[in-house]
């Protein structure tokens, strides 16, 4: 959250935006204040991560009123929205399992059937969708079974706990999917634990895949112990709807993607400034993004990065940057 937040600003104070940011705090009944609170005031645009559907009303009021709503990160459900960027979900589920598989297959190639557990998080927009990506991916093969599934609320001290309880009373799996980054250090935490944290290669090593890199994560990718992620290139997302917002309110809705486009860095072109030692936005990790609709408006659906111990210190990644 850092980097996406402080990516936002920077990026705003580079076309010299008046950019104010407030936080919901996992409550949507204080996000649907402050939007009301945004229209009240007159501002030109807004742009939200909607933290569930009771903010898509005050969404609607915003339009209403012709501020123009564009989402990032959390896609929100209402057709007022412009558009919504941030990588799916759903796909960084499913490439998830693809790279569960190849990682099962390459550290144990004399099994015939592999075992997975699923550590997911809350009931929510992003954990359901990287939820069934994985499973819907894994259910096509026959080789590999969830075993089961536990839930977490998504913090390192509950995925933890509970992964240590399910361990404690369970064999080891061949493979844990996490659900997101906190998750994942919450499961390694449990492992090395109960003893059984060991990297790719070694014979008890338990293949671990997840959405979302990071600063905690990308030394657990480098000393082998996770296989692989599917990152976010969360530093481009509120640059990315900037530059779509300042196109409409220049153009119109003809000058935002269309979908069945594919948006590509030549379209969103960034100069790099210096941030924490590093060069933001020189790596255009998040292109190129295909254009579809989700919920009767626009996704502008960014790259997903595979990150592996190949290309874990890519200074481009926001765990490098913000690390």
């Amino acid at each position: 959250m850092t980097a996406f937040y402080e990516a936002g600003k920077l990026y705003a104070q580079e076309e010299g935006i008046e950019y104010d940011v407030v936080s919901h705090d996992q409550d949507s009944a204080q996000q649907v204040t402050d939007i009301r609170q945004f229209v009240a005031e007159g501002y030109d645009a807004i742009i939200a991560a909607p933290f569930d559907e009771a903010v898509d009303d005050a969404i609607d009021e915003a339009a209403a009123e012709d501020i123009p709503v564009f989402t990032v990160n959390d896609p929100g459900t209402t057709d007022s929205i412009k558009t919504f960027t941030a990588f799916g979900n759903a796909e960084a589920g499913e490439t998830c399992a693809e790279l569960m598989v190849d990682a099962l297959e390459e550290q144990y190639p004399d099994r015939e059937e592999y075992s997975v557990l699923h550590v997911r998080g809350a009931f929510n927009q992003q954990s359901n969708a990287r939820t069934d990506g994985f499973d819907e991916y894994i259910g096509e093969q026959d080789h590999v079974e969830v075993v089961d599934t536990i839930q977490t609320d998504w913090s390192i001290d509950d995925s933890q706990s509970t992964t240590t309880d399910y361990l404690s009373a369970n064999d080891p799996p061949d493979g844990i999917y996490a659900t997101n980054m906190t998750c994942g250090i919450g499961v390694q935490n449990a492992l090395e634990q109960l003893d059984l944290a060991a990297p790719a290669g070694d014979d008890d090593h338990i293949v671990h895949t997840q959405p979302d890199a990071g600063p905690d994560v990308n030394p657990l990718i480098e000393d082998g112990y996770i296989d692989a992620t599917v990152d976010q290139p969360v530093h481009f997302y509120i640059p990315l709807a900037i530059k779509q917002l300042l196109d409409y309110l220049e153009d119109g809705d003809e000058a935002l993607p269309q979908p069945g486009e594919t948006v590509t860095e030549d379209d969103y072109s960034f100069d790099p400034v210096e941030h924490n030692g590093a060069e933001l936005w020189s790596d255009p990790i998040w292109a190129p993004a295909e254009v579809t609709e989700q919920d009767g408006h626009t996704h502008v659906l960014t790259a997903g990065v595979v990150v592996t111990a190949e290309n874990v210190d890519n200074p481009g990644l926001w765990g490098n940057i913000w690390g």
